[in-house]
């Protein structure tokens, strides 16, 4: 038994229109900045199946308000949050409780059940904060279907303890949970065992024993005549004249609310309690308490003779934790995450957790995760992680991809390039062009060189825009035209119309036919480059950048060469012959150069200028036989701020300067007037 779908409507950030929250598993992660609705979504599970009373409470501020409303001329509002439960197989426990309640979609379909939380507020004169009515109900007409006078039957209050919430805070006070109060973890745990009245009397007269041989100490004698005296004293009323001195309380109940736990060895000859330990480790003891009942809940019921069984375990417990990183070293929430794991494994438990820490989420597969995110009109949005099919030879590279940068789930603007070559020079051209993109929440992803397409359609359905920089590699396989071929042909992947994109100078379109064959296209005529050059500048409207001719190592090279050849080792750097009194020498080395940059034996280098060839003697030098980070590295930090921007290839100031428009777009009526 699971919640597959979680429908919101009118609560707190989420609309009018509401917002269904699909589950695909029994863990499932919800993600995005701050203030997206993470919290809110599970906070809503709690006011549906919470066992306190105080939790289920709807109050005024839970009812969404619009961008554009004025909350004093609202008079009604209304909300309602709806779950559906799916049942497995092989559940026998489960089914019988609700089976005169499902539902199912036609005829052989598996049943289900609908569940739903109705609030409505109204405005009146007689009280400041209105009345809310609520209510909630079994839905006994199949999702999609109109729904009728007679399709609502009031949720009965004794099903509560059959679907059970346990809400996690990201603020954890393990302390509150380890007392014997409704509502807390120890009384849900503590009320599994039933305790024989005879057990009750033993234990009593245990506690009136030690009191009672206190009392005898004429010391402590004193001290409780001492004060019964001066309380007389002090009023006149029959009632409460006697005071009796004791330790933890005279019945059963009252020592049961005195149960502590304790920790050692602390390294000071004393135990700790849990109020002295660390953040961390409150946190930890927190989920600790949470896993230890879900197991004591799962072994007393395989018990079913067994006498200390109280009460029948629900049948499904969802732990909603909020933010399981908070206050946890991050070398320690790889184990936590494999315990919620475990815990989601159990047929009676389902785990939801939010998080906006890349170091949770690249332990998740991207199939359980969910992106929430705050839209223009500040309602929130939910979007699932949209992957190949798993058939797709792009499935298993997507989704390492992802694994290994999470932080594009969390970034405002995604910038892909190709390989580390761009990571290092974008994280030091952003002190030379004054674009922080920590401050402004901006990702480097090097994800661009295989199945962009994937990254793009992904980072598009969750709304976050991307800007990407590929390598041109004119003269190499599948270069030039090819590159220019490939970008077209994944523009068009992810839905971008043909005629729109494939418009060519004279209003034709590009056909099919001729794109196919477009990497067969000629650079050896002027003319030819200058066609390609154009679609590559064509392209930047699309926000796709190449690092032209060649890649981002020899744009480098080409702007900043002394410096690039000054970064060598002393006695280090390429032999190169003379080139007036070496020359055969010199052609030779020049060729080898050209083939190696251009990895084709058959290379000419007959697009690149005499300089340019030259110069693929120290590209092979430096980012064939070197390591290509390492010399930006070098190379990048011996240069000043003045010196870069003197010599700043265009590409960078064109990209930089595309940035503030993406992170702060014109108004949407601007855009359509």
């Amino acid at each position: 038994m699971r919640v597959s779908t979680l429908k919101i409507k009118g609560y707190k950030s989420f609309g009018p229109e509401g917002v269904a929250v699909t589950l695909q598993d029994k863990l499932a992660a919800f993600i995005g900045l701050n203030s997206a609705g993470k919290t809110s979504a599970l906070e809503a599970l709690k006011k549906l199946f919470s066992s306190s009373l105080n939790e289920r409470e709807i109050y005024r501020q839970d009812f969404h308000i619009g961008r554009d409303e004025n909350p004093d001329e609202i008079t009604e509002k209304e909300l309602s949050i709806e779950v559906r439960l799916d049942f497995f197989e092989d559940e026998q426990e489960a089914v019988p409780h609700f089976f005169s309640e499902m539902v199912v979609d036609e005829k052989g379909s598996d049943p289900y059940l609908r569940v739903r939380l109705e609030a409505i507020w109204k405005r009146t004169d007689l009280t400041p904060e209105g009345e809310i009515d609520v209510k909630t109900y079994f839905i006994k007409v199949a999702e999609g279907e109109q729904e009728q006078a007679d399709s609502k039957k009031i949720f009965p209050n004794h099903y509560r303890s059959l679907i059970q919430v346990l809400y996690v805070p990201a603020i954890r006070r393990p302390a509150e949970q380890l007392k014997y109060a409704s509502g807390s973890i120890l009384y849900r745990v503590l009320r599994k065992i039933k305790w024989s009245d005879e057990f009750k009397e033993g234990f009593d007269e245990k506690i009136s024993e030690i009191n009672d041989a206190f009392r005898g100490l004429p010391e402590f004698s004193t001290v409780q005549d001492s004060i019964a005296e001066f309380w007389q004293k002090f009023h006149k009323d029959e009632r409460y004249k006697d005071t009796l001195l004791g330790f933890g309380g005279s019945d059963f109940d009252a020592i049961l609310k005195k149960l502590e736990i304790s920790f050692s060895p602390t390294g000071i000859h004393k135990t700790f309690s849990i109020d002295e330990l660390g953040e961390g480790y409150r946190s930890l003891f927190y989920l600790t308490l949470v896993c230890s009942l879900l197991d004591i809940e799962e072994k007393l019921a395989e018990e079913e003779d067994n006498e200390t069984i109280g009460i029948t375990r629900p049948l499904l417990t969802i732990l909603a934790i909020e933010e399981p990183e908070n206050h946890i070293a991050p070398q320690l929430l790889g184990r936590v995450i494999k315990i919620l794991k475990t815990i989601a494994e159990k047929e009676n438990s389902q785990v939801l957790l939010s998080s906006h820490t890349p170091a949770i989420i690249k332990r998740l597969d991207p199939e359980c995760i969910l992106h929430f995110r705050i839209t223009e009109e500040y309602e929130t949005e939910v979007n699932q992680i949209l992957l190949p099919e798993k058939e797709d030879e792009a499935y298993k590279y997507i989704k390492e991809a992802v694994h290994n940068y999470p932080e594009i789930y969390f970034a405002r603007l995604v910038v892909i390039g190709e390989g580390d070559s761009e990571e290092v020079i974008f994280n030091r051209l952003m002190s030379v062009l004054k674009t922080d993109f920590d401050d402004n929440i901006i990702t480097f992803a090097p994800l661009g060189h295989r199945f962009v397409n994937h990254i793009w359609k992904l980072l598009k359905a969750l709304h976050i825009p991307y800007i990407t920089l590929l390598d041109l590699d004119t003269e190499r396989e599948g270069g030039g035209w090819g590159r220019v071929k490939y970008a077209l042909q994944q523009l068009i992947q992810i839905g971008v119309k043909k005629k729109s994109l494939l418009k060519l100078s004279d209003d034709s379109i590009l056909s099919d036919e001729r794109l196919d064959k477009m990497h067969t296209w000629s650079l050896t005529e002027k003319e030819s480059i200058k066609d390609l050059n154009s679609w590559v500048n064509y392209l930047r409207k699309y926000n796709i950048f190449y690092s032209n001719p060649l890649d981002l190592d020899f744009l480098m090279l080409t702007h900043y060469p002394e410096f690039y050849k000054k970064s060598v080792p002393k006695g280090g750097g390429p032999r190169i012959p003379d080139k007036d009194e070496e020359s055969e020498k010199f052609e030779e080395k020049l060729k080898s150069a050209v083939q190696a940059t251009l990895k084709s034996e058959d290379a000419t280098g007959e697009t690149y200028s005499d300089e340019e060839k030259e110069l693929m003697i120290w590209y092979n030098y430096h980012f064939l036989g070197r390591g290509k980070p390492t010399t930006h590295i070098q190379v990048l930090s011996s240069l000043n701020n003045r010196q870069i921007k003197a010599n700043l290839p265009p590409i960078f100031t064109e990209i930089f300067d595309l940035i503030p428009s993406i992170l702060n777009p014109p108004p949407a009526e601007d855009e359509e007037n």
